[in-house]
């Protein structure tokens, strides 16, 4: 998990809360300090993370995944900055913010197998959506390739 937190910092490091109670009112200037603040917060790959659920803390006390060492953690991570350039798109009353953040699960698998990392893909999910909508597409198709970027660049130590 370092490599991913190293990317988009760790659970207690959200930093949007914080950014977004900075906004004053809806002016270009709060809207300049509000993209210097999402700049500032992400990582190295354009991501920073806003939740964490902890699956593995709670699992083995139903004999799921009954080794408490073994994580099984859900991440919510993504970037205003690109959620945007859907929900602007998005001709069915914003509809794609249904999709953005995006969502990874990252399991610990036994024996010194490795993590394994799941990940929903948004242009499938917003395709089925929002059919037709090409604009919309097009930009869940740039977020499929940053967030790909992501997942091979933290595949290698998770």
């Amino acid at each position: 998990m370092s490599n991913l937190y190293a990317s988009i910092g760790k659970p207690t490091d959200s930093k949007l809360p914080a950014i977004a109670a900075n906004i004053t009112s809806y002016d270009e200037i709060n809207k300049e300090k509000f993209i210097e603040g999402v700049n500032a917060a992400v990582g190295p790959q354009g991501f920073m993370i806003f939740g964490e659920f902890n699956h593995g803390s709670w699992l083995p006390i139903f004999n799921v995944n009954s080794n408490p060492q073994l994580g099984l953690t859900r991440i919510i991570l993504g970037n205003p900055l690109i959620a945007i350039t859907m929900l602007s798109q998005s001709s069915k009353s914003l509809d794609a913010g249904l999709f953005v953040p995006v969502e990874i699960l990252v399991r610990q698998l036994t024996n010194e197998e490795g993590t394994e990392i799941m990940w929903q893909v948004p242009s499938t999910l917003i395709s089925a959506m929002d059919r037709g909508n090409n604009e919309l597409l097009t930009a869940a198709q740039s977020l499929d390739g940053k967030l790909a970027e992501l997942i091979d660049l933290i595949g290698g130590g998770v």
